[in-house]
């Protein structure tokens, strides 16, 4: 069986774990897509390794629920990175804030993650 791509990480990410409001089930994806090592990077905080990354999402949906990521625009990737930009709002309403995901991946799961904030 082949790797999945950067591309169907980032998908599977936005999807099974910063738009999944069940602990239990985001925590099975976090295992399947990040490595055990993984270092999330936004504005405010780094988390290292999977548990600090759960909590630091759980923080996150903790802060808007009802809303959800959505991606925005074309997904890209070079070498072992890929890009997906998103929005993030209520569904099918207008976005609250945007952003920019950037992934590193290595052997087949997301190794580092940066989140960068539109302006």
């Amino acid at each position: 069986m082949s790797e999945p791509s950067s591309e169907q990480l980032l998908e599977r990410m936005l999807q099974g774990v910063f738009n999944e409001p069940d602990p239990q089930r985001r925590a099975e994806v976090i295992a399947a897509v990040f490595t055990a090592d993984v270092v999330f990077v936004d504005a405010g905080q780094t988390a290292t390794g999977r548990e600090e990354l759960a909590a630091t999402v759980t923080g996150l949906l903790a802060q808007g629920p009802g809303l959800v990521f959505t991606p925005a625009g074309s997904f890209r990737g070079v070498g072992d990175l890929g890009m997906r930009a998103w929005r993030l709002g209520p569904p099918g309403g207008e976005p609250v804030l945007g952003g920019l995901d950037v992934a590193q991946v290595v052997d087949g799961r997301i190794a580092r993650l940066w989140t960068v904030l539109d302006a």
